[in-house]
């Protein structure tokens, strides 16, 4: 296994300054993020969900924008399959969430929001999640990323189309 950038880009974090839904600082976060990119099991996978810490019932955290950053990073390396789909749904999570009441009180009306800007770091990443097998996951997620919408629609309806064959086929 090589370098994975998105554990290097965790130590530019200052996690212990940030909110987490767990009630504690994000301090914790690189670790069950790594945990994460390593798990191989079903109950690894389990075990370092990062619900409960991003989000609560889709209430976000403040967290949930540098972990934006590190899944945008993290869907380049090479992952097992179950591992990118919790990455992918973590994702969808950050950028279709809203904050939670605290943050909002805290001053982070809108989480969900910086949790976008920064996805759209990795659009075509996303695109080609999209083209590649995780069709709905990143289909959602890029309705609620891409500022295009005229090329969100054009590659919509393409890809949209080329499931529908490929349905038909089998």
């Amino acid at each position: 296994m090589g370098v994975r950038v998105s554990l290097m880009e965790a130590e530019r974090i200052d996690w212990r300054s940030l909110r987490c839904g767990c009630g504690e600082t994000g301090a914790h976060i690189p670790e069950s993020f790594a945990r994460l990119l390593e798990a191989r099991t079903p109950s690894e996978i389990a075990d370092a969900t990062l619900d409960g810490h991003i989000n609560v019932q889709s209430l976000l955290f403040e967290v949930a924008v540098p972990v934006t950053s590190l899944i945008a990073a993290a869907l380049q390396e090479d992952l097992p399959e179950a591992v990118r789909v919790q990455l992918l749904d973590h994702l969808l999570t950050c950028v279709a969430g809203e904050s939670h009441w605290t943050e909002v009180e805290a001053g982070a009306p809108e989480i969900e929001v910086d949790c976008q800007i920064v996805a759209r770091e990795a659009i075509w990443t996303l695109y080609q999640e999209y083209a590649s097998g995780h069709a709905m996951l990143a289909r959602y997620i890029l309705e609620e990323v891409d500022p295009d919408q005229e090329r969100f629609s054009f590659f919509d309806a393409k890809l949209i189309s080329r499931i529908q064959k490929a349905v038909k086929r089998h």
